[in-house]
């Protein structure tokens, strides 16, 4: 039982590991074989696709780990129909920031290229959310294999790309491959995993109703919305009372202690999904996770801590000297947000998760008040203090009733 929750935990942990990895290979070689404007360009192009696409998922992704288990015989019209929602709504957005003129200084004007950018974001929602589904019917193992190609395919097709368009080579090489991932995964989902699936769990009573699900789907995508736009925020707020420079040193660490972040919410997904499937088995599931987690958590602080130093000093000696503190200030606020993050799968469990959104609107008010309040004396440290601080809250709240839920399981 536990084995299967860590494994599948490993499995995303090595997908985000190795696209993280294979993606910094893919901006290395286009960073030298495109010209800076293209590249500047292109990339502004991949992380506005990114952007839309991920407010087009509508929360999906963690209703899809939650409720698959148990979708029973509904399971392809439930997916079917959040495909076909979230493809839509791609569509509709990308379609709107195109004709409203906000495209103007990053996708090309002939229609040909304006095209391509609405279809493929509009593809790139279901690239995103096929990863769920294989999370929710306990096909993690696929996820890093479907990752790891598509980073690749990438790779290979950067030069080609560049050949047949030097200003919009590297788009093509980032976006070309989704369409194989989507036609292969989808394939294997809609011919192989999810007959199975239904055959082997026919009733879907569990499932919830419309409304519940609207609800739910409601609450994970507030949440998403404060998830995206909460970085950008920081970021342009230290861009504009601390400089690019300081940005850049802030920046570094923020990306570095997100990666633990990573680690400790893919053992979360897994236990997610492990728990909705065997609900009679929610304590065992529990405890291995939380013991998992803990054993990432402490690593990761202690670690850390001690080479924050050494870790910025691999891209140099100005972001060790002005980064090593503020990342162990990140560091260091892991744990009140890893006993949030926990808890916030019970709540799921429970079908009980637009308090939770209450909860991140407060913290990320917190948060915030924190930031404009230091920013001035103490620089980028001031993102520290706030994690800190807005960590500590989040960790002093939850955390009694993490240890009552999970007391509470040995009845479930």
């Amino acid at each position: 039982m536990g084995g299967r929750l860590i494994r599948n935990a490993v499995a995303l942990i090595a997908s985000g590991g190795g696209t993280a990895i294979l993606g910094v290979v893919f901006w290395s070689i286009a960073a030298h074989r495109a010209t800076p404007a293209n590249l500047g360009r292109n990339s502004a192009e991949i992380a506005i696709m990114i952007l839309i696409a991920s407010l087009s998922q509508l929360g999906f992704g963690s209703t899809f780990e939650r409720f698959l288990p148990i979708a029973g015989n509904r399971t392809r019209q439930f997916v079917v129909r959040a495909y076909v929602v979230c493809f839509l709504i791609a569509l509709v957005l990308a379609m709107g920031y195109v004709s409203l003129g906000l495209a103007n200084r990053v996708v090309p004007t002939s229609f040909g290229w304006r095209a391509l950018f609405i279809v493929v974001t509009a593809m790139w929602v279901v690239f995103a959310l096929q990863d769920s589904v294989l999370v929710g019917l306990r096909e993690s193992r696929w996820v890093p294999v479907e990752n790891v190609l598509y980073s690749l395919a990438k790779l290979a097709l950067i030069p080609v790309a560049l050949t047949l368009s030097s200003s919009q080579g590297v788009f093509l090489a980032w976006t070309s491959p989704v369409i194989v991932v989507i036609v292969v995964v989808n394939w294997y989902l809609f011919k192989k995993r999810i007959p199975e699936h239904q055959a082997r769990n026919v009733s879907s009573e569990a499932l919830p109703s419309r409304r519940e699900l609207t609800l739910l789907t409601g609450s994970q995508f507030a949440t998403l919305l404060l998830n995206v736009i909460s970085p950008a925020i920081v970021t342009l707020i230290v861009i504009q009372r601390l400089g690019p420079v300081a940005s850049a040193h802030y920046y570094l660490p923020s990306q570095i202690a997100s990666g633990a972040s990573i680690l400790i919410g893919s053992i979360n997904r897994s236990f997610l999904v492990e728990a909705s499937s065997e609900s009679e088995a929610l304590r065992d599931h529990a405890r291995v996770a939380l013991r998992a987690g803990l054993v990432v958590l402490i690593a990761s602080v202690v670690l850390g801590g001690i080479f924050a130093p050494l870790i910025l000093s691999l891209f140099g000696t100005t972001y060790a000297a002005s980064g090593s503190t503020l990342l162990r200030l990140l560091f260091l606020a892991l744990p009140g947000y890893t006993i949030a993050t926990f808890y916030s799968s019970f709540a799921l469990l429970d079908k009980r998760v637009w308090w939770m959104v209450v909860r991140d609107v407060f913290s990320t008010g917190v948060y915030f008040g924190t930031l404009f309040v230091f920013i001035g004396r103490f620089g980028i440290l001031a993102m520290g203090i706030a994690s800190l601080t807005e960590a500590g809250l989040l960790g002093v709240f939850f955390l009694p009733m993490l240890v009552r839920r999970y007391r509470a399981t040995s009845s479930s």
